[in-house]
């Protein structure tokens, strides 16, 4: 038996069925899970830089509006590949996945990050969003993840699935990068195992954490923001009291 994880001072940890969910900065909190949580999958959407400088019009729309977005590139406190990378790698066990959603600007930095820290590279899989950003560039409907492995390669659930997967976007809340729930169950069914633990060390509003209930895994999610952190516990709660599940 593993001992306990110790949290990071401030830090603040609930328990949902077989959801750990943490209140704390990943860069702290992550380190210590391996012991307790050795994982199969990390699947996580990571705070990474947008488009900088590039709403001058004011045409651009949803999470560059300029009532929402401050054309800085940034819209959370980031974190960069070269740090959370090698976290990844060891908060996985011997043999495990990574799906890290990027962007088509950040994906050469982040492969490159993932790769220097261990990872293989396995494919770039594609989220059709089915509605499109208001952009001067071509509108963009399509977000992307790299999925990665360490140690043996895993053969995925269903070897016939696509690289793309299509799932309208949805707004559950308030938060201005949630991703759809089904688009986590899709690619958590497909790159864990059945009983598998999963870690998503940014967890945001949980659609993570609810695709893990919904599916049985057992999951660990860190968020470091206590707005978004309550607001993934009660949707975790929700989803033990539906628990149901549509796979793509």
């Amino acid at each position: 038996m593993t001992a306990p994880m110790i949290l990071p001072r401030n830090a603040y940890r609930v328990q949902i069925g077989t959801c750990t969910l943490i209140c704390a900065d990943m860069r702290d909190a992550l380190p210590d899970l391996a012991a307790e949580f050795p994982a199969d999958l990390i699947l996580t959407d990571p705070p990474y830089r947008l488009t900088s400088g590039g709403n001058t019009t004011g045409a651009m729309a949803g999470i560059f509006a300029k009532d929402r977005y401050d054309n800085s590139g940034d819209l959370f406190p980031m974190v960069e590949w070269s740090v959370m990378a090698p976290l990844f790698w060891n908060a996985l066990g011997p043999n495990g996945d990574a799906v890290v959603m990027t962007s088509d600007r950040e994906a050469h930095a982040a492969r490159a990050a993932l790769e220097d820290a261990g990872f293989g590279f396995h494919r770039m899989l594609v989220w059709d969003k089915v509605t499109a950003t208001p952009n001067r560039w071509f509108m963009p409907n399509c977000e992307f993840a790299i999925y990665g492995y360490k140690g043996r390669a895993r053969t995925i659930t269903d070897p016939a699935s696509k690289a793309l997967i299509r799932v309208p976007h949805r707004d559950e809340t308030d938060h201005p990068t949630e991703k759809p729930v089904p688009l986590m169950v899709g690619w958590m069914h497909q790159c864990s195992p059945p009983g598998g633990t999963v870690i998503d060390p940014f967890m945001g509003t949980g659609s993570t954490a609810v695709a893990a209930a919904q599916l049985g895994r057992t999951f660990v999610g860190i968020e470091i923001n206590r707005k978004w952190f309550d607001v993934a516990c009660k949707r975790v709660e929700q989803a033990y009291r539906s628990r149901q599940v549509t796979l793509l």
